[in-house]
């Protein structure tokens, strides 16, 4: 129990060091919050543009597909603002041999790389998403029980821990190959969050579910509310968010035994 008080205190300090300095350049912060609201936008374009076609995608409604959206949207706005700017800096950190320090110090340097920073502005994208989400609710007529509700944000957390997990995972190869950076190659992949695995079926729905999980991040939260959530989808989606978070960790530490330092 103390160590959790440690770490809640520390990252606590993290939280209103970064509020801190986003407060120093106000205008900037406004902006920025802004120009991220406007960004959710494209997925209503593209919403639209598939509808405008057919009322019905693979057994979707649009009312349900804006239910999957809005859950993308939340699911993406905890993952890049709590880990945006820590994981895309990792590799940033190996080149010019910060993550010696880091090591140094004695606490969990993995929770240390991955929570030191804060990207608050990314959170604006979570308010459409939340929008989106009732808009289909109450467009589609549909009835959510209370206790689903009261899940939704434990699968919500499940999709910002396995997009985290498998972004660091992806990022830890940059120990050994300095030059190397999969962030445009993680963002395109989670872009995938925003389909349902049903929506492809086949071998498609294997691979978003199985091998690049990220058709479950925002499928899970989605289908709670939808009553379209089986418990082995259910199940799938701990387990999997644990596992991955513990490979993830096991990953770290193998990697430090194969890091010697910025001057190897």
């Amino acid at each position: 129990m103390r160590v959790i008080k440690r770490y809640v205190k520390l990252y606590s300090s993290f939280v209103r060091i970064n509020l801190m300095r986003e407060m120093e350049a106000r205008g900037n912060f406004v902006a920025s919050c802004l120009v991220i609201l406007c960004f959710p936008m494209f997925s209503l374009i593209f919403v639209g543009a598939i509808f405008s076609q057919t009322k019905n995608l693979n057994g979707w409604s649009v009312n349900q597909y804006l239910v999957l959206v809005g859950s993308y949207m939340v699911v993406s706005s905890l993952v890049f603002t709590l880990f945006f700017k820590n994981v895309f800096e990792l590799p940033e950190y190996i080149r010019k041999g910060q993550l010696d320090f880091i090591l140094l110090k004695p606490i969990n340097n993995q929770f240390f790389v991955s929570t030191r920073m804060v990207s608050f502005g990314e959170m604006m994208q979570g308010i459409p998403g939340i929008v989106l989400i009732f808009v289909g609710i109450s467009g589609g007529n549909l009835s959510v029980d209370w206790w689903r509700w009261l899940l939704y944000p434990v699968f919500v957390l499940c999709g910002v821990i396995i997009a985290y997990s498998t972004w660091f995972i992806m990022t830890i190869p940059c120990i050994w190959w300095v030059k190397m950076d999969f962030a445009e190659f993680f963002f395109n992949l989670f872009d995938l969050g925003r389909y349902h695995p049903d929506m492809f079926g086949g071998f498609a729905k294997t691979i978003l579910t199985f091998v690049i999980p990220f058709g479950v991040v925002a499928a899970t939260p989605a289908d709670l509310l939808l009553n379209r959530l089986g418990w082995e989808s259910a199940l799938w989606a701990l387990v999997l968010a644990g596992g991955l978070l513990f490979i993830s960790h096991r990953f770290w530490k193998f990697a430090q035994t194969r890091y010697f330092g910025a001057s190897s």
